[in-house]
């Protein structure tokens, strides 16, 4: 597998485990207006279903990653709304979603400019912060180098576009995205 981010760069992901990842069974109800009600509502209620709940996130699952199967059965089971005539459907279907824990380690790529505060961090919709005081002490920020970096003893560098391995101190979940707090101050951790 392979860490990506948007700005292109990638780094080999050895340390996202199968622990962040899970198969679940969801629910979530649709609700389409009456002038959507057409002959083919299967395959509106499924691309509905998967413009809404892929990519999103939420608190209790994490980052919704792929719908894996919709359950057939239930798709013609609506109930009309008084007064408004709206048909809400509820649809049950599997995913595979994406919510790291606390002490986790994962390996992200540094994707902004370093500074004297730490560097920012991505593995796939994570963003990661890793504040300079949970660095090993070695690490000495550079600023007289373009662009800034973080250097360590035996050469040791982390900026823009460093692949890092990184245990999970705090993590935040909310309708931005996912964020944590890390660090790479332990023993196996660092620039990979």
């Amino acid at each position: 597998a392979i860490v990506s981010t948007a700005s292109g760069g990638s780094c080999p992901s050895r340390g996202l485990g199968g622990a962040m990842f899970f198969h679940l069974e969801m629910e979530r109800a649709l609700i389409v207006p009456p002038k959507d009600m057409r002959k083919n509502i299967k395959d509106l209620l499924r691309s509905k279903l998967l413009k809404l709940v892929e990519g999103s996130c939420s608190r209790r699952y994490g980052y919704i990653i792929a719908v894996t199967n919709i359950d057939e059965e239930h798709l013609t089971h609506g109930r009309i709304g008084e007064g408004t005539g709206d048909v809400t459907f509820p649809m049950k279907y599997n995913a595979i979603v994406f919510k790291p824990f606390r002490n986790e380690v994962i390996d992200a790529l540094v994707t902004e400019a370093v500074t004297k505060e730490g560097f920012f961090a991505k593995a796939g919709p994570l963003e990661i912060f890793v504040s300079y005081k949970n660095m090993p002490s070695d690490m000495k920020f550079d600023d007289n180098t373009v662009p800034p970096l973080f250097i360590g003893d035996g050469g040791v560098k982390v900026q823009k576009d460093t692949c890092v391995r990184v245990k999970i101190l705090n993590t935040r979940i909310d309708a931005d995205g996912m964020h944590a707090v890390a660090t790479f101050k332990e023993d196996y951790l660092g620039v990979i």
